[in-house]
């Protein structure tokens, strides 16, 4: 199928290359609603439209006097809604893989309907919101952790300063394990010294 028989070129009355045939037949294929326009604004640059399925549309001084863009424009005068730009490739190697991808994902009937998009996105914004409301709540708890420290060292009511801290259990268990006296083992405090002889007080009556 030649690019004169395809119906998602537009010129737009200009004399300029079309893409490859086989890259438009892609799109074509993919969704036979839309249509690339060469760019009134960016040379070598392309304006990916879609046909406008309701609505008799506007006439050219009302679009003139809503729309600033040229390219936006071109679109809306050849019955379209702009959907992106596409860039001729510096290799000259048209791959319609990656916007066709990039179009799958932003396709709302793909994804259920425009209800079902919807729900989507306020799901997301909710996410987020907890999400940041978490991340200020954390924030806050540590930082009123720390000033309260601070306050403590400050007024002398504690002696703790901010370097201070203690290694974790595992290290302080290994370090300290040796040296950890057992209830039933004695105490060899006072070795070598001399033991005093315990002297009986006898009781005294009338004294």
């Amino acid at each position: 199928m030649s690019t004169t028989e395809l119906r998602n070129w537009n010129p737009d009355g200009r004399r300029i290359d079309a893409p490859p045939a086989y890259f438009l037949q892609r799109l074509y294929d993919f969704d036979a609603m839309l249509v690339l326009m060469p760019s009134r604004e960016q040379p070598g640059a392309y304006v990916l439209g879609r046909r406008k399925q309701w609505g008799a549309g506007l006439t050219e001084r009302a679009i003139d006097a809503v729309y600033t863009k040229a390219d936006t424009k071109m679109a809306i005068l050849n019955g379209c809604v702009p959907v992106c730009m596409v860039f001729k490739p510096i290799s000259g190697n048209w791959t319609p893989d990656s916007l066709i991808a990039k179009l799958a994902a932003r396709d709302i009937w793909a994804h259920g309907g425009a209800n079902k998009v919807a729900d989507m996105l306020e799901a997301q914004e909710e996410a987020e919101k907890a999400a940041t409301r978490a991340a200020i709540r954390d924030d806050l708890y540590n930082r009123s952790g720390d000033a309260w420290r601070s306050y403590q060292a400050r007024t002398g009511q504690s002696s703790i300063k901010f370097h201070d801290f203690l290694p974790p259990k595992t290290q302080r268990s290994a370090a300290s394990g040796s040296g950890i006296r057992k209830k039933n083992s004695k105490s060899t405090a006072g070795l070598g010294q001399p033991r005093r002889k315990k002297t009986r007080r006898r009781a005294t009556i009338g004294r």
